[in-house]
């Protein structure tokens, strides 16, 4: 913490103080693996949701199968682990945030955890949100990244108010998903949902980590598919380490849901190529969290470079769904994602993060747009603004853009339509 603390001391960023900033900027600290699909390890299928029984290629280019299965395994866990479990979920209350242990799914700092669940029985909707909340992968990430959740952080998290904002406002009637099923999925694996490594160390942090969180998420399926059948349509989301979670475990969720349309939309986790997500930093990320068995192997071929792969793996997910809507919220100055990719600045040996400046990260956003540009079923809500994440909090109501000629658009209305017509567009600059 004494990094941390003298960084406050050394300067502000953009008249919000450092100390906090990297608090938050951990939400996501992690990589950008925006629309990286991240599904089965070829070599061991056993390893998440991909291997389901009768699977088939639909026409469309959507992987489809006869109905929803529940996942058959739960990644990379030790052997004496718990065995997934695969039953519904009982007696929930009706919208009514309930919090459920999932069998073997851990905490990076091995400790067991859960998942969220609020159920509308009248709706065959259902939104999957992953939390944002940092990430480690260095002695001054990992020092801010929360390494457990239990029913203590759930009661903070979702208790009061909190649980009833933005994207799981019921009484919204501007929100495109107020009468669906909602579950929350927490994050405290420090690897933005995506990981797949036991034991691991980070260097000048104490103990093993466990890097568990895709495992986590396949887990977590295996007990949500039979909580919630004859589902007419699902939105995987989240916000920060979220948002990057929600890109990373799209094709395993996908493939799990079977021939339930899944839909992706991520707030403040916008994939970046090098040099605005530095390519040290990508092959760190891959390295630390054990990507070689989740979001590389599932890009295979598609991602050529393991060190600048992220925008490679968004396009590879946006091609397999080619009718699915994939959605990215992001603002041209994010003041947690600027400082996070300042981690790369000489070539990763910097203790202090360099900020980058907003030309700087507006560049980086037009540059994955044009990269994305072939892909009409990918497309951008891009604001002005140094705010990070809008989906989970009262502004999702508020969010605008629009520039020159161009209307104003209310992010409300372009989420509404990404839910109810399937269809994204670019908004923005």
């Amino acid at each position: 913490m004494l990094v941390l603390r003298e960084l406050a001391e050394r300067r502000n960023v953009r008249g919000v103080n450092s100390f906090r900033l990297i608090g938050r900027l951990l939400v996501i600290t992690s990589l950008v693996v925006a629309g990286c699909g991240s599904s089965s390890n070829p070599s061991n299928p056993s390893n998440n949701a991909a291997a389901v029984a009768g699977a088939k290629e639909a026409d469309a280019g959507v992987k489809e199968e006869a109905g929803p299965s529940a996942p058959d395994a739960g990644g990379e866990f030790a052997p004496d682990a718990a065995p997934v479990d695969t039953t519904a979920i009982p007696n929930l209350p009706a919208n009514t945030w309930q919090y459920v242990p999932i069998q073997g799914a851990m905490c990076r700092d091995g400790s067991p955890t859960g998942i969220g669940v609020n159920v509308n029985p009248g709706s065959k909707n259902l939104m999957i949100y992953l939390e944002g909340g940092g990430a480690c992968f260095n002695a001054l990430t990992c020092a801010t990244n929360p390494a457990t959740f239990g029913m203590t952080e759930f009661t903070t998290r979702l208790g009061g108010t909190a649980g009833d904002q933005g994207v799981f406002s019921r009484t919204d009637t501007a929100n495109a998903m107020a009468d669906w099923n909602f579950v929350y999925i927490p994050f405290c694996t420090g690897d933005v949902h995506a990981g797949n490594k036991l034991d691991a160390t980070v260097p000048g942090v104490t103990g093993k980590q466990q890097f568990v969180g895709y495992a986590n998420v396949t887990r977590d399926l295996a007990r949500i598919i039979p909580t919630f059948p004859g589902l007419d349509k699902v939105l995987l989301t989240g916000v920060s380490a979220g948002g990057f979670g929600a890109a990373a475990n799209y094709p395993q969720t996908a493939k799990a849901f079977g021939s339930v349309p899944v839909y992706s939309l991520d707030d403040s986790g916008p994939p970046m190529a090098d040099p605005y997500a530095p390519s040290c930093l990508q092959a760190q990320w891959a390295q630390t969290w054990g990507f070689d068995k989740t979001v590389l192997a599932d890009c295979g071929s598609d991602c050529k470079d393991p060190t600048n792969y992220t925008i490679d793996a968004t396009m590879h997910t946006a091609k397999m769904y080619p009718k699915i809507p994939f959605g990215i919220v992001e603002d041209t100055d994010d003041g947690v994602i600027t400082l996070f990719y300042g981690f790369g600045a000489g070539m990763c040996t910097a203790l202090i993060p360099t900020q980058l400046t907003a030309d700087t990260f507006t560049a980086g956003l037009l540059d994955s747009r044009m990269r994305l540009a072939a892909l009409p079923n990918v497309g951008g809500f891009i604001f002005q603004g140094t705010v990070h994440t809008t989906l989970g909090g009262a502004s999702f109501d508020t969010r605008t853009a629009g520039s020159g000629d161009a209307a104003t658009v209310k992010l409300t209305d372009w989420v509404a339509t990404l839910i109810n017509s399937g269809t994204v567009t670019n908004v923005g600059p």
